[in-house]
């Protein structure tokens, strides 16, 4: 099951030893990533960290997220994380989130992993349909979706909440029958 590799990357559950690059992955990404994901700032700590990864766990043993580390598979260099989170068994479906640090951003490393957990998603966790739903104006997480074969399905109306305001979102779905990378 895991790791998932690909041609560059390894991508697998946290560890505790991940914590210190995936906090100077989170501090250097602040300009970017920060912009999307409130929890990326200037004051990301060890503590926060340690939280998040405990959280992660407590949510993979329930069934209800796969949140995973992405790391270059030669240098061993953290570059981001990816997750199937929000899992519904019931409707067999859940939603891809990702990012990647700062430095490594432009280099199709964000793709590649989607590909790689799309085709997880739907052998190993059964599921029919995974969404990405990303703000509206996030252009680069909007080129991965749609490099990855997601379908556009729309402008979802404050569908995300970030530092307390609503904002669209647009919505894109991977089904098997259609995924290019999950066949």
């Amino acid at each position: 099951m895991f790791p998932l590799l690909t041609s560059r990357l390894v991508i697998r559950p946290f560890a505790n030893d991940d914590i210190p690059q995936f906090v100077e992955a989170v501090l250097e990404s602040v300009n970017t990533v920060g912009r999307w994901l409130p929890w990326c700032t200037s004051t990301y700590s060890t503590t926060e960290a340690t939280d998040w990864f405990t959280f992660c766990d407590q949510s993979r043993q329930a069934h209800t997220a796969v949140d995973l580390d992405i790391f270059d598979r030669t240098s061993e260099r953290f570059l981001g994380g990816i997750s199937i989170n929000e899992i519904q068994p019931i409707r067999q479906m859940g939603n891809i989130g990702y990012w990647v640090r700062q430095s490594m951003q432009g280099k199709s490393i964000a793709l590649e992993a989607v590909n790689s957990i799309a085709v997880y998603g739907f052998s190993q966790l059964k599921l029919t349909r995974l969404e990405i739903v990303t703000g509206e104006e996030n252009g680069a997480s909007r080129r991965v979706a749609e490099k990855a074969g997601a379908h556009y399905e729309g402008i979802a109306r404050n569908r995300i909440i970030i530092r307390q305001q609503p904002i669209d979102a647009a919505l894109y779905s991977l089904v098997p029958a259609n995924s290019l990378h999950a066949r």
